[in-house]
C-alpha cells in the first residue's frame, strides 16, 4: 500500500485540480515501491488516456509492430485504450479478420484495444454481421493501401446500411479527393502529389453526407491544413468531429528532416497550417488528437517511397508540452485525449480514483532510442524534448506501472 498525499487531482466536473490524498495498492509482480507514503504535491493524477488512431500492423506485417509492442509503448505514457485501423493482412473488413484481432490483442494487458472495420468494395452486403463485432468504421477515400480504397457509390450505399442499422460506432474518414490525386499522380513531390485541396474537397463531400445521414456519427481524422480548417468553420458540424496529429502541429516542409522520414499521408503542409491547427485544436473547433501512429522499419522508411511514422509513445508528452507552454488549457488537453474520445465510443467514464495516470508535468521527456518502446525504434521527435512523462500507471485501485525516470 502507498498513500501518495496532497496529490494534484483532475476533477471531471469541476475541470480543475484538486488536492487529494490517494491511497493505493501495489502490484508488486510489476512495480516495486518500497516507499509507504510519497509526498505527491508536485504530482498530477490525470484519467487514463485515449489514442483513436494506430496501426499496430498485427497480423500480417509483425516486423513493424505487434499488437504487444505498440500497447506497451501507448500504456508508458499514459494510454489504456486505442482503436487500431484495418490495414493488417488480412485486411479487417470481416467477422473473421475482426474477432482474429482481437483474440490476439487479449494476450496483452496493457491497453483496452479497439478494433476498426474497414468499409471496402466487398463487404457492404455483410455491415450487418460486421455491425455486431466491430468498434468503429475506417473509410479510406483514396488509394491508401491494398484494396482498401472504395467508391463513393459504394461509400453511399454502406452508408444507408448502417443508418438502416441504427448504428452508433463512429465512422472515420481519410479525407482525401481521389480524383484530385489523379490529377497530381505526376507531381515529383509527395506533398505535390496529394495537394491540401483533395482534402478540402474530401471534406466537403463527408459534410454533404453527414447532413444526408444525420443519425449516424461522422469522423474525421487527421486534419492536416488550413484549407480544410477554413471548410469546417462554416460547417453544420452536429453528427461530425474531428481531430488532428502532433505531426501536424510541430512540423511542416520546411522542418529539416530526410523527404522519405517525412511522408505521411496526408502530407505535412506548412508553418502557417501549423500554428491555424494549434489554434483550433485550443479553441476546440478540432475536438481531439490522436498520434496515427504508423510504424515501419527505419531500413525500408529510409530507402523507399512509403508513407507513414510512429507517434503513440509521444502522443501525450508532445500534447503536455503545448499546456506547459501556455498554448493549450488542461481542460482542452483532456478533452481531446479523454472526454471527447470516451464519448465518441459511448464508453462509461472511469473512476479516478481506481483508474488513473501520474506524472510530474514538468519533468523532461527526451525522445531517444532508449526511450522508445515502439518495435520500430525510431520516431520523427528523435531529439525532442518534451515534459510531462508517466510516471504511475493505476488499474483497479492498483499500481502496475512504473517508469524509470
Amino acid at each position: 500500500m502507498v498513500i501518495l498525499s496532497n496529490l494534484n487531482v483532475w476533477d471531471i466536473e469541476k475541470k480543475n485540480f484538486v488536492k487529494r490524498d490517494l491511497e493505493l495498492e501495489i502490484d508488486e509482480n510489476k512495480v516495486k515501491l518500497t516507499q509507504k507514503e510519497i509526498d505527491a504535491s508536485d504530482l498530477l493524477a490525470l484519467p487514463p488516456l485515449f489514442d483513436i488512431h494506430v496501426h499496430f500492423r498485427e497480423p500480417g506485417y509483425e516486423y513493424k509492430e505487434t499488437i504487444e509492442t505498440g500497447s506497451l509503448a501507448a500504456f508508458s505514457s499514459g494510454i489504456f485504450t486505442v482503436l487500431d485501423m484495418p490495414n493488417t493482412n488480412p485486411i479487417t473488413d470481416s467477422v473473421k479478420a475482426i474477432t482474429q484481432k482481437k483474440e490476439i490483442a487479449r494476450k496483452q494487458d496493457y491497453v483496452d484495444v479497439l478494433i476498426a472495420a474497414a468499409l471496402t468494395e466487398t463487404n457492404h452486403t455483410e455491415l450487418e454481421s460486421i455491425e455486431q463485432h466491430c468498434d468503429a468504421y475506417k473509410v479510406f477515400m483514396s488509394e491508401s493501401f491494398g484494396s482498401l480504397s472504395i467508391s463513393y457509390e459504394t461509400i453511399e450505399r454502406s452508408l444507408a446500411t448502417l443508418e438502416d442499422l441504427m448504428s452508433v460506432k463512429p465512422i472515420f474518414f481519410h479525407a482525401e479527393d481521389p480524383a484530385i490525386l489523379e490529377l497530381h499522380k505526376n507531381e515529383h513531390q509527395h506533398h505535390r502529389k496529394r495537394p491540401e485541396e483533395a482534402e478540402a474537397s474530401a471534406i466537403q463531400q463527408i459534410l454533404t453526407w453527414s447532413e444526408e445521414y444525420p443519425n449516424l456519427k461522422f469522423h474525421i481524422t487527421h486534419i492536416s491544413s488550413n484549407l480544410s480548417i477554413k471548410i469546417l468553420e462554416m460547417a453544420n458540424r452536429k453528427n461530425l468531429t474531428l481531430d488532428t496529429c502532433p505531426r501536424y502541429i510541430y512540423f511542416n516542409q520546411n522542418t529539416k528532416m530526410d523527404s522519405n522520414i517525412k511522408q505521411v499521408n496526408p502530407p505535412l503542409r506548412n508553418a502557417v497550417d501549423n500554428e491555424i491547427l494549434l489554434k483550433s485544436l485550443a479553441t476546440g473547433l478540432i475536438d481531439m488528437v490522436s498520434s496515427d501512429h504508423s510504424p515501419h522499419s527505419f531500413e525500408e522508411k529510409q530507402n523507399n517511397s512509403i508513407s507513414g511514422m510512429p507517434g503513440v509513445q509521444e502522443l501525450v508528452p508532445s500534447i503536455i508540452s503545448l499546456v506547459n507552454n501556455g498554448e493549450l488549457e488542461w481542460e482542452r488537453a483532456i478533452e481531446a485525449l479523454y472526454d471527447l474520445p470516451t464519448n465518441l465510443f459511448n464508453l462509461p467514464e472511469r473512476e479516478i480514483d481506481s483508474d488513473l495516470i501520474i506524472l510530474n508535468a514538468n519533468t523532461p521527456v527526451e525522445v531517444s532510442k532508449e526511450w522508445i518502446k515502439s518495435k520500430a525504434k525510431w520516431s520523427p521527435y528523435e531529439n525532442m524534448n518534451f515534459t510531462g512523462q508517466m510516471i504511475y500507471a493505476v488499474k483497479n485501485g492498483k499500481v502496475v506501472y512504473q517508469n524509470d525516470l
